[in-house]
């Protein structure tokens, strides 16, 4: 059983895998603990993990070990600028900065009727409006899931009109439902959204070869290319999310392709 609290361990090693010291200051002024509680915690956290860190005395702190491997988090950058912009706060000074996208207007009161029907598994009718059709339409659904794009949520849902498992963007609900009774059609049911497959992209074979090394850097590639895995239902949401719904004119904007075994077969997840 671990004596260490999982936040103060995360901070240890969001900390030191990124800065390279962690010291008990860090986590007196993270937590507004003791100076005593801090080294109890860093202490716990080297008897449990002894290959992480050593103590450098010049630096007067904990460096990480070449061996080093987190615990307690996955140790991203994105992880490490949420914590330091938790703790410091909004800041002019901060190192960090992230292009905020417009929120959709998400009602929880509308919400609510669609996560219990997720809950219980039951069919809902409920007012919906698209692009295609602005005007509210009652649909029966089914929605088994909810799923954030990047940009946006969406439910996924058996569509009693159309028959087939669809995705419902969460703000063009309009609350107004009633319950229809036990699902017909369930997760297990959608085999799009239960298809996994590989997403297989690589640098722009227009780059010259300078140009594609940096790329793959980029991208931590391996021989050329990174798989990226995903469900079939969520493909064309992934694609959109590396920019690759389109082929770009040029090889500087395009960057990265889908290598073109992979494209014949995911082709025929995409919408038509």
């Amino acid at each position: 059983m671990s004596n260490i609290e999982p936040q103060h361990a995360r901070l240890i090693e969001l900390i030191a895998q990124w800065e390279g010291r962690i010291n008990t200051s860090h986590l007196q002024q993270a937590f507004n603990i003791s100076r005593q509680t801090a080294t109890k915690s860093l202490q716990a956290y080297c008897r449990e993990h002894p290959n992480n860190l050593h103590y450098n005395p010049s630096l007067k702190g904990h460096v990480p070990t070449s061996s080093f491997q987190t615990q307690y988090c996955k140790g991203s950058i994105e992880e490490y600028s949420q914590l330091i912009s938790d703790r410091e706060g909004p800041s002019t000074e901060s190192p960090f900065c992230q292009i905020e996208a417009p929120l959709r207007n998400i009602d929880p009161t509308v919400i609510r009727p669609i996560l219990k029907a997720i809950r219980d598994k039951q069919r809902i009718d409920i007012g919906y409006a698209s692009v295609s059709n602005p005007d509210y339409e009652e649909r029966i659904i089914s929605p088994h899931s909810l799923v954030f794009s990047g940009l946006r949520w969406h439910a996924r849902a058996y569509c009693e009109k159309n028959q087939d498992f669809r995705d419902f963007v969460l703000s063009r609900f309009n609350g107004v439902f009633n319950q229809e009774g036990a699902a017909a059609f369930n997760q297990e049911h959608d085999k799009k959204w239960n298809t996994w497959i590989n997403l297989i992209i690589e640098p722009d074979p227009r780059l010259s070869p300078a140009q594609r090394r940096i790329i793959e850097l980029d991208y931590q590639m391996k021989n050329g290319q990174h798989t990226l895995k995903t469900r079939a239902a969520l493909i064309m949401y992934l694609l959109q999310k590396l920019n690759l719904e389109q082929y770009k004119p040029t090889a500087e904007a395009q960057q990265i392709i889908v290598n073109s075994q992979c494209w014949k077969e995911i082709e025929k997840y995409l919408p038509n």
